[in-house]
C-alpha cells in the first residue's frame, strides 16, 4: 500500500527542526553544554547549536528533524515523517526555535578616502608584514573607516561582503560591525594545504602569516581563520565548544584534515583549546600551538622583530 501524506502536513513536518522535536519528545536525549548547545546522550560529537545540529565525527549535519531521523536515527524518509506525524498527535510541539526571517542585505562600514592611519598601526605598532596588509588590502579584506579610522576586517561569503570586524587604533574598542554573520568570520583559505590555522582575532593571524615570512615560508602556504573574540564566549558558555566562525569554515571546506589551533596564552585560551579539541579531534588531527613564552601571537612577532632590529645593528 503506498503511503500517502498530504502536502502542508508535509509542509509543516518539514519545518520542524531536530532540536525542537528532541526538546519537545526525547528532552532524555539532550545534554545542556552551554546557553545554545547541547549534546546528544548517546552521540558526543553530536552538537546542536542555534537550530542547527552537525555530528562531527560522520562530517554530517542539516536543520529539520526529518534530516536528524534520517541521518542518525536511520530512518527512511517516510517512517521520519510519520514518526513526527504520529508525535504530533499526542502533542504539538512547542517551538523554541524560529526558522530565520529574511535578514536584510548586509552592509559594510563606509570607507574612508585613504587607509594611511590603519597601515601605519597594523605595520609600525603592530609589526605586521606590509606586504601582506596590502595584500589583504587589495582583496577588500582590510580598510580603514570613514568614521573613527577604525581598522575594519572583512569575511566574505563567495563574492559577497558577510562579516566585519571594527577594530579602534587608538583606543581599547573592538566589536563585530552590525549585521555581521560570524560563519564567514576573516580568513584565508588555500586548497593546496589541508592544515587550518586557527587564531583569536585577525591581527593574530595576520602577525602568525608575518613570523611565517621570517622564517622564509610563504605567508599564503597556510589556511587561516580568526574566531573574532569567540574564545571567552567558549568558556562562559555562551558560544558552543565549537564557535560558529570554525564550524562553518570546516564545513565549507571539506579539504581540512589538521586544525592548529594558536588561542592565547591565558586561562581563557587554553580552556577554549581544550574544548575545541575535545569535540573535533574524532574527526580532525587537532594540535594545540598556543605561544608558550607570550601572551599572543602578536606579542610573539613584536619580541622576534625587535630582535631581528638588534641582531641587524650589530
Amino acid at each position: 500500500m503506498t503511503r500517502y501524506i498530504p502536502k502542508d502536513k508535509l509542509k509543516e513536518i518539514r519545518s520542524l527542526s531536530a532540536i525542537d522535536y528532541l526538546k519537545n519528545y526525547h528532552p532524555d536525549l539532550l545534554i545542556r553544554n552551554g546557553r545554545t548547545d547541547y549534546i546528544h546522550v548517546d552521540h558526543d560529537s553530536l552538537h546542536f547549536s542555534n537550530g542547527k545540529w552537525y555530528w562531527w565525527s560522520k562530517r554530517k549535519g542539516g536543520t529539520s528533524a526529518i534530516d536528524y531521523l534520517v541521518t542518525v536515527e536511520g530512518y527512511t524518509f517516510m517512517d521520519a515523517c510519520e514518526t513526527i506525524m504520529d508525535a504530533m498527535k499526542i502533542a504539538m510541539p512547542v517551538i523554541t526555535h524560529e526558522r530565520p526571517k529574511k535578514a536584510k542585505p548586509f552592509v559594510l562600514p563606509p570607507k574612508d578616502e585613504t587607509n594611511d592611519d590603519v597601515i601605519h598601526y597594523l605595520c609600525d605598532e603592530r609589526m605586521i608584514d606590509k606586504e601582506i596588509v596590502n595584500y589583504f588590502v587589495a582583496k577588500g579584506q582590510i580598510y580603514q573607516s570613514k568614521y573613527y579610522k577604525n581598522a575594519v576586517f572583512v569575511g566574505f561569503n563567495g563574492n559577497k561582503p558577510a562579516y566585519a570586524f571594527k577594530r579602534s587604533i587608538n583606543s581599547p574598542m573592538k566589536q563585530d560591525h552590525a549585521g555581521s554573520n560570524k560563519a564567514f568570520s576573516f580568513s584565508f583559505t588555500t586548497i593546496q594545504s589541508d592544515e587550518l590555522h586557527v587564531f583569536e582575532g585577525a591581527i593574530d593571524m595576520l602577525s602568525y602569516m608575518t613570523l611565517l615570512k621570517i622564517n622564509d615560508i610563504p605567508f599564503y602556504s597556510h589556511n587561516c581563520l580568526s574566531l573574532s573574540g569567540a574564545t571567552a564566549g567558549i568558556v562562559a558558555k555562551e558560544e558552543a565548544d565549537v564557535p560558529i566562525a570554525l564550524w562553518s569554515y570546516l564545513k565549507r571546506n571539506d579539504h581540512i584534515k589538521k586544525i592548529i589551533l594558536h588561542l592565547d596564552n591565558d586561562d581563557t585560551g587554553k580552556r577554549a583549546t581544550q574544548s575545541i579539541i575535545s569535540i573535533l579531534d574524532e574527526t580532525y588531527k587537532c594540535v594545540d600551538e598556543h605561544p608558550t613564552y607570550f601572551k599572543d601571537i602578536n606579542e610573539k612577532l613584536v619580541f622576534a622583530k625587535m630582535d631581528q632590529q638588534r641582531k641587524e645593528k650589530c
